[in-house]
């Protein structure tokens, strides 16, 4: 394929497009040629200066047009990173001279009487031979020679257009232009097709305009796009989205100098350059073939392009799975599968032969051709497997029903002959089947993972893991041992084994045992984020043992290996701030908690528990306002009724601290109105409260009515401690007015304490203790 890149005018990044793009190619294992036809201000030579080797361009098209040397004679190989296949022809020898030279060529003479069309069409030819695609970088403008590069010569024309009214009719213009010359050509030519891209696009600053820019560009480019994006596909805005996969963004650290973006930078991200030429490379991949698949699913197109690049050499199958389908739910499950490992394509991206596995989805209820030309594959090959989502018609009597997710798939596929790749797969499904909850089946793939490695040291740390969580102690201390005797002392799969024989002699009481695996660990090295948990589980190992101080230096230094893994260190931070409240180093608590909430990644529970614990400090310090902000936060994240009702409860007693008992009493009674008729709980909480704020009120009917109303639905309820608490406020409202009712009150949450046991029990005891009736 022989591809121009063309611009109306300069400046617009059309050199810088078409260097990134070659070298996507070349290390997608195309063999790429780079043409720089830009006689009058040549360049594209700048951007590959770096991997020539201190080699000079002695001669380039300038030479070759004139007659002084071959092509291939001035040609020149480029030594990119993992690009093997990559050439260059400058404009020619870049020396005193170069100017005159190039002025000197009159390309009307040489047309007419030096047969250079014809002579063009034989270079052509050579191209095509020796090479996948041809680059071209065509000047600017519309010139005597821009009909070679952007007529005759191309099999594709890319129109490099900045966001502007006059870059974008002159593109256009040309495109007219170059189609018109393409009919009068003498050669047997098929039609032009064309790839417009935006490039230097600043989308960042002013979304409207980009936004109407973009919608501008579609409607415009739409004629250009007609012969090669599929219609058929229910999508009315098919030129918009394919339009924002090939707009380049304008980012000012690629605007000095000619470096190659997609050497120094990642591709997966759509906010750096490399996405999109990576895109601009993929179509081109494909023959500008299957363009809504970019839209739809870019990254399994990107994949599918770059594997169709790679000769297969007696490697195997390209893919271990294809997914046969149009709907969402086809798309999803290719790029779960993707996520999973899997190396996955979605249909009509690759060719039949270079899949192992076949899953269709939502197939017709009617015979399909492209079904049976799968069925076929299989048949030729009875290890290969085609799986069904959804109603098997009569075709796929035979195929293997699934549910339709990637765990599905991966599941059913048999793991012998799958690659060593397969090993990873299975891990990282069981660790899903894990996050999952699902510890039985995430086990067994495991095992299966074991089956598929060589050296089965990840699969056998995770089988380990997942027995000592389902309680079979003796299997996990058995695999731990055993991956500690197939990993070097200082791997992180030997810290991790160490880790987790610890925790399970700590279960077992054996504590010695324990911190000699533990200390085990941490000469391992490996890790940062296992040395982090290891300390934590010493800090808690001393805490059980009562050494604080100990147990807030372990967490501390748990931190500081933790730094960088947000999640782990906000539950750190959070453990170490409760612990300092514990002790009661308040300013230190408050860092700790502080840091911890900000991450937002604790869960809900925790970040709940943080934000009243810092409410909490707040009140102390005397910051009213700061610790109704924590509270209020709390309560918009809290799930639980009860935990709503208990954070409401601490706003009334921050009321009542602030400007008294019955602004305290009116906000309490507002909320309590509000309440879900069935929250029983919260009705019972408030009544409680509403009762301990109207006796400090002296108006001991109202308490008396609040604490009879909250025993009888803590009755219902069965909460015995509700009950206590509740009849407890009703010997403080008795024992003064009405001591038989008092002593009655008492000796019924006497009773009640019998059945009670634990830290709370002793509290009630003590508090009703506090309240004896005279």
């Amino acid at each position: 394929m022989i591809v121009t890149f063309y611009s109306y005018k300069g400046g617009v990044g059309r050199s810088f497009c078409l260097a990134n793009v070659a070298v996507q190619l070349a290390r997608w294992g195309n063999r790429v040629l780079c043409v720089d036809f830009d006689l009058d201000a040549p360049g594209l030579h700048e951007y590959f200066k770096p991997y020539l080797g201190g080699r000079q361009v002695e001669a380039g098209l300038v030479e070759v047009v004139s007659g002084e040397t071959h092509w291939t004679r001035a040609a020149i190989d480029v030594d990119v990173p993992e690009a093997e296949f990559l050439t260059l022809l400058a404009a020619g020898r870049m020396n005193a001279g170069y100017a005159d030279r190039a002025q000197t060529l009159s390309w009307p003479d040489l047309f007419a009487n030096q047969d250079l069309g014809w002579r063009f069409e034989k270079i052509r030819a050579e191209w095509e031979e020796n090479f996948d695609y041809v680059l071209i970088d065509s000047r600017t403008g519309i010139t005597d020679i821009g009909g070679i590069c952007t007529a005759q010569l191309p099999d594709v024309l890319v129109l490099c257009v900045a966001p502007n009214l006059q870059n974008l009719a002159g593109a256009l213009e040309v495109a007219e232009r170059a189609a018109q010359a393409r009919d009068r050509l003498p050669y047997d030519r098929s039609g032009l097709l064309y790839l417009p891209v935006v490039s230097r696009f600043d989308g960042k600053e002013e979304y409207e305009r980009a936004r109407s820019w973009r919608t501008k560009l579609a409607e415009e480019f739409a004629p250009l796009y007609v012969s090669w994006l599929p219609s058929d596909q229910g999508d009315d805005q098919a030129e918009l989205g394919l339009v924002e996969r090939t707009t380049v963004p304008y980012l000012p650290y690629w605007s000095f100098g000619e470096e190659i973006a997609v050497v120094d930078e990642r591709s997966g991200s759509p906010d750096s350059v490399s996405y999109y030429m990576d895109n601009i490379a993929a179509l081109l991949a494909h023959r500008l073939s299957d363009a809504d698949v970019l839209v739809s699913n870019r990254d399994t197109y990107v994949s599918a392009a770059r594997e169709r690049g790679r000769r297969e050499t007696g490697q195997g199958f390209s893919y271990d799975v294809l997914v046969h389908g149009t709907s969402e739910e086809a798309v999803e499950l290719t790029t779960e599968l993707i996520e999973f490992g899997v190396r996955a394509v979605r249909g009509r991206l690759a060719e039949l032969s270079m899949v192992r596995h076949f899953v269709i989805v939502d197939p017709p209820a009617r015979a399909s051709a492209g079904i049976q030309e799968i069925l076929d594959q299989v048949q030729l090959d009875p290890g290969r497997l085609v799986m069904v989502v959804g109603d098997a018609p009569k075709q796929l009597s035979s195929a293997h029903p699934i549910a339709g997710s990637a765990v599905d798939v991966v599941t059913a596929v048999p793991a012998q002959d799958m690659g060593p790749h397969w090993e990873g797969v299975l891990v990282f499904t069981a660790h899903v089947l894990k996050s999952r909850g699902d510890l039985i089946a995430a086990h067994a793939l495991a095992g299966r993972a074991l089956e598929a490695a060589q050296t089965p040291i990840r699969a056998t740390l995770l089988r380990a893991e997942l027995a000592k969580d389902l309680g079979r102690v003796e299997e996990a201390e058995t695999d731990l041992n055993r991956v500690l005797s197939l990993s070097v002392s200082n791997s992180f799969e030997a810290q991790r084994a160490h880790r987790l024989l610890g925790e399970i002699y700590r279960d077992g009481d054996d504590l010695a045992s324990a911190v000699d695996h533990f200390r085990a660990a941490l000469q391992a090295g490996g890790s940062d984020r296992e040395q982090a948990l290891v300390h934590r589980e010493l800090a808690r190992m001393e805490l059980r043992e009562g050494n604080t101080e100990r147990a807030v230096d372990h967490l501390g230094t748990a931190r500081g290996h933790a730094a960088g893994d947000i999640v782990l260190e906000a539950q750190l931070a959070f453990e170490l701030g409760s612990m300092l409240l514990d002790q009661g180093d308040f300013d230190a608590a408050g860092r700790q908690l502080v840091d911890a909430v900000e991450w937002n990644t604790l869960s809900l529970d925790d970040q709940v528990t943080a934000l009243r614990q810092l409410a909490y400090l707040e009140s102390v310090a005397g910051r009213q306002h700061g610790a109704e902000d924590y509270l209020r936060r709390a309560h918009d994240l809290a799930v639980r009724p009860v935990d709503k009702i208990d954070i409401v409860i601490e706003l009334g007693r921050l009321q009542r601290d602030a400007f008294g008992v019955d602004q305290a009493i009116r906000e309490l009674s507002s909320v309590r109105m509000t309440l879900d008729p069935g929250n029983l709980i919260g009705e019972a909480r408030l009544a409680e409260t509403l009762g301990n704020l109207h006796f400090d009120n002296d108006d001991p009917e109202s308490a008396r009515s609040a604490f009879v109303e909250a025993l009888e639905i803590f009755r219902r309820l069965g909460d015995r401690a509700g009950e206590v608490r509740a009849l407890i406020g009703l010997v403080s409202v008795f024992r003064v007015t009405d001591p038989i009712q008092a002593a009655q009150a008492s000796g019924d949450a006497r009773r009640l304490l019998t059945r009670l046991r634990g830290p709370e029990a002793d509290l009630l005891r003590r508090q009703l203790d506090a309240v004896k009736p005279k």
